[in-house]
């Protein structure tokens, strides 16, 4: 009975902890109601219609590409090809965050399952599961409802689940379709495929390798196909996506894109959002410095990896594994684009492009647990996702969790 006890206040704090998320979670949703996109809703309209451009009737505000005439969306079209099925029987208006409500749900299912395998009790588990879903910037994305933001919670899932039957079942044929979807959804995601190849070199000895190799690489290549197939109809180029032709970029003459798309001039400010930036102090009007309530706010911009997510600190205690050199390199391969790219953040709570390589990083952290979660690992989830909760919105000057009550009707 004593141990049973024991047993049932361990689970107490992360499942409160899961609980209250959640709940915090549909009031930060509420409270974003002003941005809701529909990119992906309508795009699945057109293709329901055999069009790949949208129609005339049903623009979105921005974020699209004007091309000869006609409005594309320069995102990956899985979203859409998704959203397919629900389009057609609900109408147009189907929600799209839909698709990252039930990503964050696959995402914490998978983890679990993850870090089951990887030798980690349920109740470590369960702690793993709230840190990657709610205590990074996952969970930001997928609360709200802005197009690049739902791509980025699909594609994460499916990485994950990648991962999931890589240290299961490993199925290579599976892989490869996971990787080639997760790359359908945000093309950079192709780079996990590194992780994945070097894994099967390091094991090259073991019979049955090149098929697995060409079970891996075949649906990687079929899905980069047909994706160059899909930008020649749409731009007469099997490589332009349209990426850099977002009319919402092109219309205004100020912002890093004058310095070019993709530029190393970039690295510096990328990296200082992605390991430096901290939070900004509210500062009381008409002093020279003294803080108001609630003290802080994030910048849009983008916060330092640290300050989402101090779990990361214990990278700093990461082991050898045999997977750790091949995440590694998948990291840096998948951080490279995203340290070369103009578009740091404006409208961001953390720094988001740091999930094109979450998943990996999180395997390299978990090596620093060899020997069980401590508790002081425990107490940095904990305060990570209550940081997380109550600034996710600050980018916008909003603190939804102070006044929780106006979002329960």
């Amino acid at each position: 009975m004593i141990a049973m006890k024991k047993k049932f206040a361990q689970y107490t704090l992360p499942l409160l902890i899961l609980v209250f998320a959640i709940f915090s979670g549909l009031i930060i949703h509420r409270a974003s109601w002003f941005v809701q996109d529909k990119h992906f809703s309508l795009l699945a309209l057109s293709f329901i219609k055999n069009d790949l451009f949208l129609s005339p009737n049903n623009f979105p505000p921005g974020d699209y590409v004007d091309y000869f005439g006609k409005q594309y969306l320069f995102f990956g079209p899985m979203p859409s090809i998704l959203l397919m099925p629900p389009v057609a029987i609900w109408g147009k208006n189907f929600p799209q965050i839909t698709l990252s409500f039930v990503s964050l749900a696959i995402t914490y299912i998978a983890i679990f399952l993850l870090t089951r395998k990887l030798k980690f009790t349920k109740i470590e588990s369960i702690w793993l599961a709230n840190f990657f879903v709610f205590g990074t910037v996952l969970y930001f994305v997928g609360l709200v409802n802005i197009s690049a933001y739902v791509v980025q919670a699909v594609g994460t899932a499916i990485i994950v689940l990648s991962l999931l039957e890589y240290f299961t079942k490993r199925r290579w044929l599976v892989i490869g379709i996971l990787v080639s979807v997760a790359g359908a959804t945000r093309i950079t995601l192709f780079g996990t495929a590194i992780f994945f190849v070097l894994e099967l070199l390091r094991n090259r000895r073991k019979p049955g390798f090149p098929k697995s190799m060409i079970y891996l690489l075949i649906p990687i290549i079929f899905s980069l196909a047909i994706l160059g197939i899909y930008n020649f109809r749409r731009f007469h180029s099997f490589f332009d996506t349209g990426y850099t032709r977002n009319v919402s970029v092109l219309d205004k003459n100020y912002l890093n894109n004058q310095l070019g798309w993709f530029n190393p001039v970039h690295i510096p400010a990328n990296l200082y959002v992605l390991l430096v930036m901290a939070p900004e102090p509210i500062k009381k009007p008409s002093v020279e410095f003294a803080l108001q309530f609630p003290y802080l706010k994030a910048n849009g911009m983008g916060l330092a990896i640290w300050f989402t997510s101090p779990l990361f600190l214990y990278l700093l205690l990461a082991k050898k594994e045999t997977y750790t050199f091949p995440a590694a390199i998948g990291i840096i391969v998948l951080l490279i684009p995203s340290l070369l790219y103009m578009g740091i953040g404006a409208s961001q709570y953390g720094y988001r492009y740091s999930l094109d390589f979450l998943p990996l990083l999180f395997l390299v952290l978990l090596s620093a647990f060899k020997k069980g979660l401590p508790s002081f690992a425990k107490f940095l989830i904990f305060v990570g996702i209550l940081f997380n909760l109550f600034l996710m919105l600050s980018i916008w000057n909003s603190y939804p969790l102070l006044s929780f009550w106006e979002y329960l009707d």
